[in-house]
């Protein structure tokens, strides 16, 4: 968008105040840019992540996610041989499942930068084992639990050597199998 400002004065004064509006146009042009860079830096900083769940199992996953100080809800029917993609944005904090019950379930759980850009997760066997899962990572780390003892799951609450951190975005894949 060009704006004409007309200035009634007379030789130098007139050269001196339209150098003024020039270099006024630039630096506002030059503040709107870095403004630019910086929301897309920001949303880029801010974004959250994409877990696809995939089912490779005989019956249909009853995907069940609970988040912390949120009730939990079921959030898809995965149909054999289906896949269902979920979207945590950044601050997200819980665990996806299989079915309702409380005790006896397979857990992922995952935090997307809650206190730093680290998004954190891990598979869980605590309360038991349900359904066998794998889990690999935008980074190339892969987990899985596929029974109760599973060497890549927690087995106990303070088991904290099976948390990773991923710093960056990406997509999650969870395949029951």
């Amino acid at each position: 968008m060009v704006v004409r400002t007309y200035i009634k004065a007379s030789g130098a004064q007139n050269k001196h105040k339209i150098a003024n509006l020039y270099f006024t146009a630039i630096q506002q042009m030059a503040f709107v840019f870095r403004m630019a860079i910086l929301f897309i830096i920001s949303a880029v900083i801010a974004s959250g992540i994409t877990i696809e769940f995939h089912n490779g199992l005989g019956f249909p996953i009853h995907l069940v996610v609970t988040q912390n100080h949120v009730a939990p809800r079921q959030i898809a029917t995965i149909p054999t041989g289906q896949y269902f993609s979920y979207y945590c944005p950044q601050g997200f904090a819980g665990n996806f499942k299989h079915g309702w019950a409380g005790k006896g379930i397979t857990l992922f759980e995952i935090s997307v930068r809650t206190h730093d850009a680290t998004t954190y997760y891990d598979l869980s066997v605590i309360d038991g084992f349900n359904v066998p899962m794998k889990i690999y990572a935008p980074d190339g780390t892969r987990i899985q639990a596929l029974h109760s003892r599973a060497p890549d799951a927690y087995l106990y609450p303070t088991d904290d050597t099976k948390t990773h951190g991923l710093r960056g975005d990406g997509k999650f894949v969870v395949v029951f199998e």
